[in-house]
């Protein structure tokens, strides 16, 4: 939905969901994994959140916060052996538009515009075999770092 449209009601509601969780799971698992000296979390972004026009104002909004709390989360507990990573998926076969019941036509129109060049939709599980990747010991290089996951559509 473009940002005219925009309820407070609806921005609060995605900032709590996309937003506002991550950040409380991460709070509330720090001391656990600080107390351990180790520890990996991993965010789900988005390409909405590396991209500013790849869905509505409010998710869009809310991705982008959660590629910086993963950066910042990723920085500053690095040296208490903890890893924070935000997997950027691009269209994935789930129902992510079931609630929608009348979508905004002028920003659906726009939103629409770049799917063309997306060569296809991804699965659930390619999704999950990334983040396996992040919480495995193969990884363990990777910090604060956004891994997109759209099967090259972003790479147009």
């Amino acid at each position: 939905m473009p940002a005219a449209e925009v309820t407070n009601e609806l921005w609060d509601r995605v900032m709590s969901i996309n937003l506002k969780a991550p950040f409380n799971l991460i709070r509330k698992s720090l001391p656990i994994m600080i107390s351990k000296g180790s520890g990996v979390i991993i965010n789900l972004a988005s390409v909405g959140g590396l991209y500013g026009s790849r869905a509505g104002v409010a998710y869009t909004t809310s991705k982008f916060a959660v590629v910086g709390l993963t950066k910042n989360v990723g920085f500053m507990y690095a040296p208490k052996g903890i890893r924070c990573n935000a997997i950027c998926p691009g269209a994935v076969d789930t129902e992510i538009s079931v609630g929608i019941k009348n979508p905004n036509m002028f920003g659906l129109s726009r939103v629409q515009l770049g799917m063309a060049t997306n060569p296809r939709q991804g699965s659930p599980e390619e999704i999950a075999k990334a983040a396996l990747f992040l919480a495995s010991d193969d990884s363990n290089f990777v910090n604060g770092a956004t891994l997109t996951v759209d099967g090259g559509w972003s790479a147009y």
